[in-house]
């Protein structure tokens, strides 16, 4: 049962971390994405600490993010999306799903 309540918290993770991603200071010439690192941290510590308590629970919840972002990838009816196709979405798509990843299978070798 936690298995399913955390991947289903995991696909909310996904969705804040990606309307989040967005995110753009710009002081100046210069424009600083702090949403992006935020969302890749949160994401990839969504994982850690599910993997705290156990190591099924980190791949429960990796899998629950890569559901919630093949949901927004697939967008509305009226086309609308929440990652859209420029640097930054494909950088959180990238940065996100990588962290992630790595974060369900640190030290499997060793484990």
């Amino acid at each position: 049962m936690a298995h399913v309540l955390l991947a289903a918290g995991a696909v909310i993770v996904a969705i804040m971390a990606a309307w989040v991603s967005r995110a753009v200071w710009r002081p100046g010439p210069v424009s600083i994405p702090w949403g992006l690192a935020l969302s890749v941290a949160g994401s990839g510590s969504a994982v850690w600490i599910a993997r705290g308590m156990a190591r099924s629970l980190s791949f429960a919840v990796a899998a629950g993010w890569i559901v919630g972002l093949a949901f927004l990838l697939a967008g509305g009816p009226g086309g609308d999306l929440i990652v859209i196709a420029d640097t930054l979405g494909y950088a959180f798509m990238l940065l996100a799903t990588a962290a992630v990843i790595v974060a369900a299978g640190w030290g499997g070798w060793n484990s």
